[in-house]
């Protein structure tokens, strides 16, 4: 049942989705952290606790990645799973959440708009080129990692600070009216598993799915490695999930930054 300050069936949720255990906070600082305190209290090997959920209405102090943070209000989805991948599924495990938000997102959307959700490595998932949320992944041991989502849902942009809300979207603005907020939940824990518990003989192509929702695709961008600027068009991502970028007539890999179009 929900009510007017939590607006999560949380026997919905529990029942149609793989989650072994959920967490509910009516209001916290950062669903990752939680996360992260329960893991290190806790034996994660223990396959009848995870994946667990860890989700709030109201996140106060939601952490991006490196030292961003992530703004969000009332009617945004916040929320972290907790959950063991292989080794195997681990890699590119950015690129595999960032597809498992937009197929559940476009299902929404669909009927309403010709829009389809884009990906901005590393970790950024775009609607009509605004930001719509974005992904935090930690890892407290080996095998075990919080997937942390963000993402605006039904509370609309306008309310947001101004310095945000110009390079925002939300889903109420896009459909106009109140997205499914639980649907929408259930579906992206059941694609998150999905792609991330896939085994050798059911493989994913992540670098060929994911260009197909690549923002900068064959478009020259500039990458800010943290040691230095580099400049070149964009060839989407290879299957570990580094960012290709042609440089001196090379195809080249890079594993950490941001980028921009130039």
């Amino acid at each position: 049942m929900t009510s007017q300050h939590n607006p999560f069936d949380l026997d919905r949720i529990k029942s149609e989705s793989p989650v072994n255990d959920l967490y509910y906070f009516s209001s916290c600082a950062s669903t990752n952290t939680e996360a992260l305190n329960w893991a290190h209290g806790h034996d994660c090997n223990n396959s009848k606790l995870l994946p667990a959920l860890f989700i709030t209405p109201s996140q106060t102090a939601g952490r991006g990645r490196g030292s961003h943070s992530w703004y969000s209000n009332d009617g945004a989805l916040t929320f972290s799973i907790l959950m063991c991948v292989s080794k195997q599924n681990a890699v590119a495990l950015a690129a595999r959440v960032g597809l498992a938000i937009c197929d559940a997102v476009d299902r929404v959307i669909t009927t309403h708009s010709s829009l389809a959700c884009q990906l901005k490595w590393p970790n950024d998932v775009f609607l009509d080129s605004k930001k719509l949320g974005g992904i935090l992944i930690e890892s407290p041991e080996a095998g075990i990692f919080v997937i942390g989502i963000g993402l605006n849902v039904n509370n609309s942009t306008a309310s947001l600070p101004e310095m945000v809300s110009n390079e925002s979207i939300s889903i109420i603005d896009t459909i106009g009216s109140l997205a499914d907020i639980n649907g929408l939940l259930v579906n992206i824990i059941q694609l998150v598993h999905e792609k991330t518990t896939m085994n050798g003989s059911n493989p994913i192509d992540i670098s060929a799915a994911w260009q197909q929702r690549c923002m900068f695709y064959s478009t020259t961008v500039c990458l800010d490695s943290g040691s230095g600027l580099v400049t070149g068009l964009c060839h989407g991502i290879d299957s570990n999930g580094a960012i290709l970028i042609g440089v001196n007539d090379r195809i080249v890999p890079f594993v950490n930054g941001t980028i921009r179009p130039v």
